[in-house]
């Protein structure tokens, strides 16, 4: 069994066992009622605006317009209706979602900044797609286990694996410094795109002033030559 295939099984296992713990209904979604795409949906509106201990089960229950009781019958509890609503999402897009995509951009035969340009207009688009539920995946990892075991393990493994490989070829053929350790190298590229997320997202006056294909265009510049000014240079 290869390394690629066991971390297949390990994640579909641990999956598995969240699922028959919390009593999750992982099979597709058009096998759901329609009061539960009702209670979901509440639940992800409520989750996102106040946060897994903000929300209450009576007001998603309000919100899907359903018992209470309901909500307990087919999710146990709170945090087993939270897990329903993200763990199934990650699980989907850990790897086909998040990651064909990127190395389909990456995989072109282009200059350097092209690449970074288009690679962060694709992820501002999937992040914007599917912000309240990144957010509460993103937020509640801080405090949920299963969800921070989720994102480490599978979804961010997965990218740096591939980024590293990315990483290793492109400053063998000198299209990136050599003198720089791979994570901080990948580290810098995703910091360019989660800055300009949050930036356009919260401070959006202030530090994200530009058209949005002016600003893509400004990252892949700033990622690949730095933001030092003629007088640093001659100095350096």
């Amino acid at each position: 069994m290869t390394t690629e295939q066991e971390d297949e099984k390990s994640w579909e296992e641990w999956i598995r066992l969240v699922a028959e713990e919390y009593g999750l209904n992982l099979e597709k979604k058009d096998r759901e009622t329609e009061k539960q795409k009702r209670i979901l949906e509440a639940a992800m509106h409520i989750f996102s605006e106040r946060g897994f201990e903000g929300a209450s089960t009576s007001a998603i229950a309000e919100r899907a317009q359903v018992a209470e009781a309901t909500i307990f019958k087919h999710y146990r509890s709170k945090k087993g209706l939270l897990l329903h609503l993200v763990i199934p999402a990650i699980s989907r897009v850990a790897t086909p979602f998040i990651l064909r995509p990127v190395l389909k951009i990456l995989d072109q035969d282009k200059p350097s900044e092209e690449l970074f340009r288009e690679l962060y207009a694709d992820r501002v688009r999937l992040v914007e797609r599917n912000w309240k539920k990144i957010k509460i995946i993103v937020v509640e990892s801080l405090f949920q286990p299963e969800l921070r075991e989720a994102l480490q393990d599978h979804v961010a493994r997965s990218i740096y694996e591939v980024m590293s490989e990315r990483i290793g070829d492109w400053q063998r053929e000198g299209r990136l410094r050599d003198d720089l350790p791979t994570h901080v190298v990948a580290r810098s590229i995703l910091s360019i795109g989660i800055g300009y997320l949050l930036a356009k997202n919260i401070f959006p006056r202030y530090l994200a002033q530009g058209e949005e294909e002016q600003e893509l265009a400004w990252m892949a510049e700033v990622l690949l030559h730095g933001i030092a000014g003629p007088k640093e240079k001659e100095e350096g």
